[in-house]
């Protein structure tokens, strides 16, 4: 599997794991919903024994009750049980509540209130009695309030319940909590309970009901209890694949790479807030599904609430792998302490005096004698400092009479003048290397040493001044180069000018001189001579054109017109006008072209490639020979072979064959051989085309082989 397979493969495998992470979660809110929906309000494995149970329903029961009596209920036990449950036995179940109430200088009132089905048949069912009673102890005042109660006292720190001056009896004594305290003292209708006697009935069904419910309810929690706890399994198996995935990455985004910057505690503190914001996020959709249960909330309301918590799982879930990711490039990075801001700070602080020591002992060594004094004069400088950092310390721990804030102050101080001194001191240090590494640069490459390097640092004051250096020497060698490559050039052209120019004179010269000195020489032999004059006169004339080529075609000077034309009907007519010097020289030909190839391009610049590389098969093919000429598409590019049966070319002769002025051996005793320019043209032209020309010969056959680019919409 290829590098872009493979990271597309682990973001696929990231993704789904975070997808599974994000419904496992939504599944687990789901679930708890569920639970405070449907089960009891506790949340706990601990069953609870019946007469428990049967005790909590009383409780809820006159829990209906005083919401009856009154607007507003002081305290509900979270052990109350289901709205549901109630809802169920209300024609099962009775509170009958009998209260004497006593007027401020009236007399007493006696009412009785009921809450739920009197009628109901209460045989073998279960009654509770209760009763409350005003305390005998306290004190009164003349009106009858009671001495020390004050609701409105705001400058009080404590303010006496109401339910301190009663004294409640029973098996239950929770209703002391649940009692509305206005109906015990009221100030405004000026009048107090003076005792109350409570009884709540449970019909048989009702309690069959109860243990059905408890039992139903203690099934329920655990079930969800157990579904919560394989979400928990789930969501930490994510969490180790997450981190395994993270790890076999090879690349980070540019986000990834700018989390580097923060400290990895702050990543560590997002991670357990994270953590903590979703263990709160299932307390919270508990409580506020228990208060849906008990009518206090709207269904629309609690609907918004599980929605919003809905959507804010996958949030979690992004931050948490976010943070994940951070923590496991850094360890595998291996810079995980280095970026924390403890411990990290420690180590580098560490490292740079490691590396301070090492810059002073070079800087100490290549210096002069006044920079290793003012080196030495930071050191000392810096020992004091730490020594009365050290001291500011220690005599604020021994409590002597000093104020702490001073030495508070005086050890910051030192500390600061510490990091500036070491600072100053390294950028100093480093100046005089860097100074002295490129004097040595400058001495090397003064004698001679043109590719002198230096390892200067980019936040060097002389890098720039190192690079300007090492590129003059580059350039100075590259001019020294072609200086010397020209001058061969130079001497190879000479040479070869005045050999190519001297055969066809010498010929044309030696027949002249014939003609002159035998004036009785006969016609059909001075015509002879006349015309072998002539030829060897042409020949010269060519030559000369082909050493004119030089300053026409240059690689800087050659520009192209280019336009779309089928390359079968280019390479047809260069064929075709080679045609009389094929017959001429007995030579059969052969074209085998694609016509569907089209190219984009300079026609009568690519014409002169294919004449050159024809001109130059029919100088160097064997007699009565073929010389054959092939296209065909290779991908994207079009490729055309030009290929003629010769001698073998050597293999060392085949690298020079494009250079300018280069002939083989027999092509420079040849009367048909060139300057040794028209291969050199002919690369220039296909590598301003995008393109490739090289040759190969072996077995008596040459082959130039080309590629160009091809029109891709004719594909």
């Amino acid at each position: 599997m290829d590098t872009r397979s493979r990271k597309w493969t682990n973001k696929v495998w990231i993704t789904l794991v975070m997808i599974a992470m994000t419904l496992s979660g939504i599944y687990g809110l789901n679930t708890i919903h569920n639970m405070a929906l449907t089960g009891d309000n506790s949340f706990s494995l601990d069953e609870q024994d019946q007469s428990d149970y049967i005790k909590n329903t009383q409780i809820s029961l006159f829990d209906k009750w005083a919401d009856q009596e009154s607007d507003k209920v002081y305290y509900t036990q979270a052990n109350h049980v289901s709205e549901s449950l109630l809802n169920k036995i209300k024609k099962e179940s009775f509170v009958k509540v009998t209260m004497k109430v006593k007027p401020y200088d009236k007399k007493m009132v006696t009412t009785t209130s009921t809450y739920g089905t009197e009628n109901a048949n209460y045989a073998g069912g279960r009654i509770e009695h209760f009763h409350i009673e005003r305390d005998k102890t306290e004190k009164r005042n003349k009106d009858g309030s009671f001495k020390g109660w004050d609701p409105y006292d705001e400058y009080s720190e404590y303010i006496v319940p109401q339910t301190e001056y009663y004294e409640f009896s029973g098996d239950n004594y929770t209703l002391r909590d649940i009692f509305p305290e206005q109906l015990l003292i009221n100030d405004e209708k000026n009048q107090r309970l003076e005792n109350a006697d409570i009884e709540i009935f449970l019909t048989k069904k009702a309690l069959t009901e109860i243990e059905n419910f408890r039992k139903g309810s203690i099934k329920q929690i655990t079930t969800g209890i157990k579904t919560i706890i394989v979400v928990s399994v789930i969501e930490v198996i994510g969490t180790i694949l997450l981190s395994i995935l993270f790890a076999l990455q090879e690349k980070r985004t540019r986000f990834f790479r700018g989390l580097d910057r923060l400290w990895w505690e702050i990543i560590l503190v997002t991670a357990i807030t994270l953590l903590g914001l979703a263990i709160a996020l299932c307390f919270a959709i508990w409580e506020y599904t228990i208060e849906y249960t008990q009518g206090r909330i709207t269904g629309s309301t609690i609907e918004m609430i599980m929605t919003l918590s809905y959507i804010s799982v996958p949030f979690f879930i992004m931050a948490f792998a976010i943070c994940i990711q951070t923590t496991v490039w850094r360890i595998r990075q291996k810079n995980l302490l280095d970026s924390t801001f403890c411990l990290g700070y420690i180590r580098k602080w560490s490292r740079q005096a490691k590396t301070r020591r090492k810059l002073e002992d070079e800087a100490m060594s290549f210096a002069q004698k006044h920079a290793r004094d003012r080196i030495r004069q930071y050191r000392v400088l810096r020992y004091i400092l730490t020594v009365g950092t050290l001291a500011c310390i220690f005599m604020g721990m021994s409590g002597m009479n000093i104020p702490s804030p001073l030495l508070f102050i005086a050890a910051v101080i030192f500390v600061f003048l510490i990091r500036y001194f070491s600072k100053y001191s390294d950028k100093y240090a480093k100046e005089q290397r860097d100074l002295s590494m490129l004097v040595d640069q400058i001495e090397r490459i003064s004698n001679g040493e043109l590719t002198a390097t230096t390892d200067i640092s980019q936040e060097s004051a002389y890098y720039e001044y190192s690079q300007k250096l090492t590129n003059i020497g580059q350039g100075m060698e590259k001019a020294l180069e072609t200086q010397m490559k020209g001058e061969r050039m130079k001497i190879d052209l000479i040479t070869n000018v005045s050999h190519d120019l001297k055969t066809p004179l010498t010929s044309i010269i030696a027949y002249l001189s014939l003609l002159n000195e035998s004036p009785d020489m006969s016609e059909e032999q001075r015509a002879k001579y006349i015309g072998i004059s002539l030829e060897k006169a042409k020949r010269l004339g060519e030559l000369i054109n082909e050493f004119f080529e030089i300053t026409r075609y240059n690689l800087q000077n050659i520009t192209l017109d280019k336009k779309e034309f089928y390359l079968y009907v280019l390479l047809e007519q260069v064929m075709d006008s080679f045609a009389a010097v094929f017959k001429q020289k007995g030579l059969e030909w052969k074209i085998e072209v694609d016509d569907k190839i089209l190219i984009y391009g300079d026609p009568d610049r690519l014409a002169r490639v294919f004449e050159n590389l024809l001109r130059n098969a029919v100088s160097y093919c064997y007699p009565n020979s073929l010389i054959e000429v092939y296209g065909m598409i290779d991908g994207d590019n079009a490729e055309i072979l030009v290929r003629n049966q010769g001698k073998t070319i050597p293999e060392h002769q085949l690298n020079n064959l494009f250079e300018k002025f280069y002939r083989l051996d027999e092509a420079r005793s040849s009367e048909t051989g060139g300057a040794g320019l028209g291969l050199a043209i002919a690369k220039e032209i296909i590598e301003l085309h995008d393109g490739t020309i090289k040759a190969k010969s072996q077995n008596e056959y040459t082959t130039f082989i080309i590629r160009l680019p091809r029109k891709k919409e004719e594909q």
